[in-house]
């Protein structure tokens, strides 16, 4: 698999600002924020209150919800996976073959965003990537047409930051709303009280076909 870099260098060095009496308010009104958006958010408020929590350890992230809730992201992959097994099959046909043949898939990490509140909150853009194989097959008695099948792995990695470059606000449903932007969480960091992480996930293996 080709290695994985975060797209922006978030919000800055860990600690490496003095936390402010506004810094810990805003830390206790992101965890109120996380707490509140638990039941409608649940993954937004997973990996907030991750955060918040200082430790910075990775984070694992459940895929297989991710591309159910996020429909044009599934397709946009699917399509990608279909342009694939193409691409195997006119390889194949240069190629004169007369039997099945496998080649490898092994894609970059093209960018990805959310459009859903849960996972734009709880992640974002990220990025994803295929590993695995495409076995091309020419026709024969069963089959008049050349086929594909596809068997991969799908990988997803996004660096959990709030750069503070965006004007984001947690927009919370019901009648108490604490606003937290992306200034103040990428504050929190840099203060010491709150960590980046790598959030990431895969699949069980894929078998795909035309």
């Amino acid at each position: 698999m080709t290695e994985w870099h975060p797209v922006d260098p978030g919000a800055g060095d860990w600690s490496s600002e003095d936390a402010t009496i506004a810094d810990h308010a805003s830390h206790e009104a992101a965890t109120l924020a996380a707490t509140l958006m638990s039941s409608t958010w649940p993954d937004a408020s997973d990996n907030l209150l991750h955060f918040l929590s200082n430790s910075g350890a990775d984070k694992q992230m459940d895929l297989d919800a991710y591309l159910e809730d996020e429909s044009e992201i599934r397709t946009a992959i699917q399509s990608r996976e279909r342009s694939i097994g193409l691409a195997a099959i006119e390889r194949a046909k240069t190629s004169g073959i007369e039997g099945p043949v496998t080649f490898p898939v092994q894609t970059g990490w093209p960018g990805v965003e959310a459009a859903s509140h849960n996972w734009y909150y709880a992640t974002g853009s990220g990025n994803y990537s295929m590993h695995g194989q495409v076995t091309v097959y020419p026709p024969d008695a069963n089959h008049p047409e050349w086929r594909f099948e596809m068997d991969t792995t799908l990988h997803y990695r996004d660096q959990y930051n709030w750069d503070g470059s965006k004007s984001t606000v947690i927009d919370l449903p019901g009648p108490f709303d604490p606003t937290v932007t992306d200034q103040q969480l990428a504050e929190l960091h840099r203060a010491g009280l709150a960590k980046e992480f790598l959030l990431h996930g895969s699949t069980a293996r894929r078998t795909t076909g035309p």
